[in-house]
């Protein structure tokens, strides 16, 4: 039994019908209670509760009675929060005819609520045939904090005595009100055509398989590599400046002080935190700043190729390469209310509109031509740029312009060549739609290592998600000591387990030097064989704690 309460949909051989009934256009669900509700995915215990999901038994999704104000604690809203999706289904008294149907819901990004990617409705006139009448799929409005409505027509009438709503629901979602509408006469109303609509389905194509290295330009083992730290900025030390003492134990496993074999075979160059905290990340001189940082002399990608050059050279490879990716920075909508004007990034004199599509198109292009026009003046021997990363974990499909952007970032990466992927955290908005948004790969996190009241499940739970929907999976170590060091080989073992150690993986141990340097260099032996480990997990022979006890 999950969250909600069970149901089974009562088929119906001749639906009752109102004698005497009206042509008026009204709302059918006026009042109803919900038939029933299932979750489209998996609804961790943790979101199990009022607040995150509110019961099925309530009637704030029919009652008539709309929240005051644009605000996530206005106790008018329903909630929906992560799983896949979401189905509620409406029993209607008498056979009737559908029309449309209105959605209200709320917007507020400040706290992370946020539009559904799409919305569908589905009708039957007997429990049994299903047919999709209506549905809507990107659903955007102009302000950051608003309520919003959205009008979903059939054209035309169906008969119908149940119906659904389907929602994606990723990250908080908040109802208002939900309306059918159409009368309660059907005489010209349509059949509905059998077979148009599962109502048991999620609308989401499930693969069931992990993406295979050949999937994604041969890859296996990503390292997030941070670099451009503030700490730098303010000179406090040397953080995002990676050198190649540094980088030796992620590019080469080194075993008795040696170079033993290949390691990690991709870095991926991304910005700390604070960085993108900082106005540094919302003006043109900021920008600049993070791609020099990136091409620092001696320093991350120098330092890097150099690494690789030795790691080749140790191992009878001189013609080694490491596989590279540089970030697209995120063009943010807010930008255009900062107090100060972004800048100009192309040189002609006039500041970039973070407001204006092709001012943020514009800047999305100069942030890809920049780094690669810096590669090729470089010219690294032993590092290949191969992609770029999509800096943002998660979708905001309030942005009339996200996924135009994303479609522009990727149309014009291929015709460059290059790959275009991306990074969310668990059930982030639009994870389920990754490749329908424009990604080549998606990898996503579990969040479980730097979390305690995370059960050891998410790890399976996404598991079990990222294979359905053919993601890779993120690597997590959230720490330096033996508690954090358990946590990572629940990871191992997991993957080695369900199989995704066998695909892609990309790893988040802090910025580099990282946890995982912390591990190559210490003393303790159980400390410095989660080193050893970590190396067999990235050649696909680490073998499971849950095996080897038994």
């Amino acid at each position: 039994m999950g969250y909600y309460n069970d149901f089974e949909i009562e088929t119906v051989e001749n639906a009752p019908r109102r004698k005497n009934a009206s042509n008026e256009i009204k709302n059918l669900i006026l009042g109803l209670p919900i038939y029933g509700l299932t979750e489209n995915g998996i609804l961790e215990e943790n979101m199990q509760t009022e607040y995150f999901n509110t019961p099925d038994s309530s009637p704030l999704l029919t009652d008539g009675k709309f929240a005051a104000a644009p605000d996530y604690l206005d106790g008018a809203y329903f909630h929906f929060t992560r799983g896949v999706g979401r189905t509620v289904i409406f029993r209607l008294p008498y056979l009737s005819a559908a029309t449309g149907a209105k959605v209200y819901m709320l917007r507020q990004d400040e706290v992370g609520v946020h539009l559904p990617r799409r919305i569908e409705v589905l009708v039957s006139p007997n429990g049994k045939d299903w047919q999709c009448v209506g549905k809507t799929n990107g659903i955007y409005c102009d302000e950051f904090t608003q309520k919003h409505c959205v009008e979903i027509d059939f054209s035309g009438g169906f008969k119908a005595l149940y119906a659904a709503f389907r929602f994606e629901t990723s990250g908080h979602v908040w109802l208002d009100e939900l309306e059918l509408y159409g009368s309660e006469s059907v005489e010209n109303a349509s059949d509905v055509i059998a077979g148009e609509g599962d109502l048991k389905g999620s609308g989401i194509n499930f693969v069931n398989k992990y993406p295979a290295p050949s999937d994604f330009l041969g890859v296996r083992n990503v390292l997030l590599s941070y670099n451009c730290s503030t700490t730098h900025v303010e000179g406090k030390d040397h953080v995002g400046l990676i050198d190649e003492e540094q980088y030796l134990p992620y590019a080469a496993y080194i075993k008795d002080g040696k170079i033993a074999d290949y390691m990690f075979d991709s870095f991926l160059y991304l910005p700390y935190s604070n960085y993108t905290y900082s106005k540094l990340y919302k003006c043109a001189e900021g920008w600049r700043f993070y791609i020099d940082n990136v091409f620092a002399e001696g320093y991350n990608l120098d330092a890097l190729d150099k690494t690789a050059a030795r790691v080749g050279e140790a191992l009878g490879n001189p013609d080694y390469k490491v596989t590279v990716f540089f970030s697209i920075l995120h063009t943010k909508v807010r930008y255009g209310e900062h107090p100060d004007k972004f800048g100009d990034l192309d040189g002609d004199g006039i500041d970039e509109d973070m407001t204006s599509f092709e001012d943020r198109r514009k800047a999305t292009k100069w942030c890809i031509d920049e780094q690669i026009a810096r590669f090729k003046a470089r010219d690294p021997k032993h590092c290949v740029l191969r992609a770029f990363y999509w800096f943002e974990e998660d979708i905001n499909y309030g942005d009339k312009y996200e996924l135009d952007l994303i479609a522009f970032a990727r149309d014009y990466l291929h015709s460059l060549g290059y790959k275009l992927f991306w990074i969310p955290y668990f059930e982030a908005s639009g994870f389920q739609d990754w490749k329908e948004n424009g990604f080549d790969i998606a990898c996503m996190q579990p969040n479980y290592a730097f979390n305690d009241k995370v059960p050891l499940k998410r790890l399976y739970d996404n598991a079990k998600l990222t294979k359905q929907l053919g993601m890779c999976y993120e690597m997590e170590i959230g720490g330096f000591d033996a508690h954090h060091a358990d946590k990572f080989r629940s990871y191992m073992d997991c993957g080695a387990e369900t199989g995704y150690m066998n695909s892609i993986k990309m790893y988040y141990q802090g910025g580099v030097p990282g946890e995982f340097y912390k591990a190559f260099k210490s003393e303790d032996p159980d400390l410095h064989a989660l080193y050893d480990e970590l190396y067999l997990f990235c050649n696909d022979k680490y073998v499971s704690r849950n095996w080897r006890n038994k």
